[in-house]
């Protein structure tokens, strides 16, 4: 074989081999990229989030803001409306701590406890902790509506014992009280003895208190995704079940993420979060793309499928037809559930994480198989738009929260009080991920929490209160990442495009390599061998005898004869 066909071969065999593996490249990356988020971004004891996950403390620091609303002007309830002025904002630095943490490889779930511990600091708070706050006393409006509808004598009985000892429906108290260290009241110590379900066994009443370094979030049950990394994060038991106590079927399930992962391919859909303060779902709807140190990430906010009361949600009819067909109190498959205050009600609708929205009215009304979900919650009354009802997992407490300034809620929630302003800059619950990835680039969560103040004909204090949403304080709670770990992320995110080119590249060499290859193939087929000298054929023929004899043709008379030459000899028949 010639030597230019040995190059020629060798360029197209290799050209070959780099378009098949570029090829590869650019078919196989998805497959590439899947396991190596399957390796890095599954929970286990070896895991890079692990450490993270199990500790904050090595992180950077987590703030929990807190802003009470200071009640101005409470001796006036009866001829204005509530004024309020907003105090703080108060900085807690947040550490959470898992513990008694086990792996269960058998349904590739992790099994722990969590534990919140918060550090008040000063210099970054707008005030201190004995700063005297004025606002609805939440130990008496409390009593007043756990009794409402007992016999009228239990009802005289808290009437007169409110009365004798002058207390009001409002009370000062400090932020410290009012927070984590908690103050004595008669009432809890009264309410142990009388025959109430769902008593708070407490001695003192504050927002946080005994939840301060405890493990008050329960005991939860949590996807790791092992196997199968869609699955990652996702809440599947609280406290041993996977349902709550609190609500009716469906309502009572437990779904959603736990809040630390979410799984990654984030469409513009919708994702959700079991919340273990409210004992419930939330529903976070698509708002926009952002981006975050240069990383593309989607926003979900909180708006009407949380918010509102009249979202609904289709279930398989195998699902819906198990389904329990009332509320705490009520048959909300059948009823109208509007509110004595005039709710607007809305119509969006409540989907799956995958599924695609529909409009209410789309709906049929005969349909079994849906469920509003916005009247799953109701406890027997549905709010204004804009509320969440908590009263079932808050020992019966009229306890509503909403966004901050009643942000997102109905106008008349707003048109109680004096002194709120709400907006979407300060005001609003937003969660951004990395769609790819489904790893949080940034979340802010607040909330507000309000009590409920309603007049009642027998107690005497509360005669002719009006029936008000009082917001009581808010808080925030800010986590990013840093720039290091954004650098980390977008190394990862660049990873398809870098296999992208480089089997681009490949292709584009292979392909260079096989022209290479058929333009030498066919500039030497046709090259034509040129010679200074003549050959003479020799005749083969078998008639005659010959004898090979080799002369110099390109002799000349002046070389010596004597010497030899380098040149070619030719053969010469006799």
């Amino acid at each position: 074989m010639r030597p230019w066909l040995n190059k020629s071969l060798s360029f197209g065999i290799l050209g070959l081999f780099l378009i098949a593996l570029g090829i590869s490249f650019c078919f196989l990356w998805p497959t590439v990229f899947h396991q190596i988020l399957q390796k890095e971004l599954a929970l286990s004891p070896t895991s890079r989030s692990f450490e993270m996950w199990k500790d904050t403390s090595n992180l950077p620091p987590m703030f929990m803001k807190i802003y009470f609303f200071n009640w101005t002007n409470p001796e006036e309830l009866n001829i204005k409306k509530p004024h309020f002025n907003q105090v703080g904002p108060y900085y807690f630095k947040e550490v959470r701590q898992k513990s008694d943490i086990k792996f269960n490889h058998e349904n590739k779930t992790v099994s722990y406890v969590q534990r919140r511990i918060w550090y008040f600091d000063e210099e970054r708070s707008n005030g201190s902790l004995s700063d005297v706050i004025t606002n609805l006393d939440a130990v008496t409006v409390s009593g007043v509506h756990k009794i409402r509808f007992w016999e009228v004598d239990w009802q005289k009985s808290l009437s007169f014992l409110l009365s004798s000892t002058n207390r009001r429906y409002y009370i000062s108290k400090t932020v410290d009280e009012l927070l984590f260290t908690g103050y004595s009241d008669n009432l809890l110590t009264m309410g142990k003895m009388m025959p109430i379900d769902d008593v708070p066994a407490f001695d003192r009443f504050g927002w946080f208190y005994t939840r301060n370094n405890s493990d008050m979030d329960g005991h939860l049950n949590m996807e790791t995704g092992e196997d199968d990394i869609s699955q990652l994060g996702i809440l599947r038991k609280w406290n041993y079940r996977d349902t709550t106590k609190f609500f009716k079927s469906p309502c009572n399930v437990i779904e959603g993420s736990a809040g630390g992962f979410w799984p990654p391919y984030r469409t513009k859909n919708q994702i959700s979060l079991f919340s273990v303060e409210i004992c419930r779902t939330i529903t976070y709807e698509y708002e926009g793309t952002v981006s975050h140190f240069g990383i593309e990430g989607y926003r979900y906010t909180i708006d009407k499928k949380t918010l509102g009361n009249d979202t609904r949600r289709r279930y398989p009819h195998e699902q819906a037809k198990y389904f329990e067909r009332t509320t705490t109190t009520e048959d909300f498959f059948a009823a109208e559930h509007l509110s004595e205050m005039g709710i607007t009600t809305t119509t969006e609708s409540v989907a799956d994480d995958s599924s695609s929205e529909k409009n209410t009215n789309e709906y049929s009304d005969d349909d079994p198989d849906v469920i509003n979900m916005g009247n799953c919650y109701c406890d027997g009354e549905c709010t204004p738009s804009g509320l969440m009802n908590v009263t079932a997992c808050r020992f019966g407490a009229p306890a509503f929260i909403s966004l901050p300034h009643f942000y997102k809620g109905d106008s008349m929630l707003l048109d109680q009080v004096g002194g709120l302003h709400p907006n979407d800059k300060d005001h609003s619950f937003t969660v951004t991920l990395e769609p790819m990835t489904g790893i949080p680039l940034e979340v802010i969560a607040r909330f507000q929490i309000n009590l409920l103040l309603q007049p009642s004909e027998t107690v005497t204090v509360f005669n002719n209160v009006p029936k008000i949403y009082m917001p009581m304080f808010w808080f925030e709670l800010k986590v990013k990442i840093s720039e290091d770990m954004a650098s980390d992320l977008r190394k990862l995110l660049a990873l398809p495009t870098v296999m992208l080119s480089i089997g681009i590249a490949m292709i584009a060499i292979g392909l260079g390599l096989i022209a290479t290859t058929v333009f030498l193939y066919f500039k030497n087929k046709r090259r034509v061998p040129t010679t200074d000298v003549t050959e003479k054929a020799v005749d083969e023929s078998s008639d005659k005898k010959t004898e090979m004899v080799y002369m110099d043709k390109t002799s000349s008379n002046n070389e010596d004869p004597n010497v030899r030459g380098d040149r070619r000899l030719y053969a010469k028949l006799y």
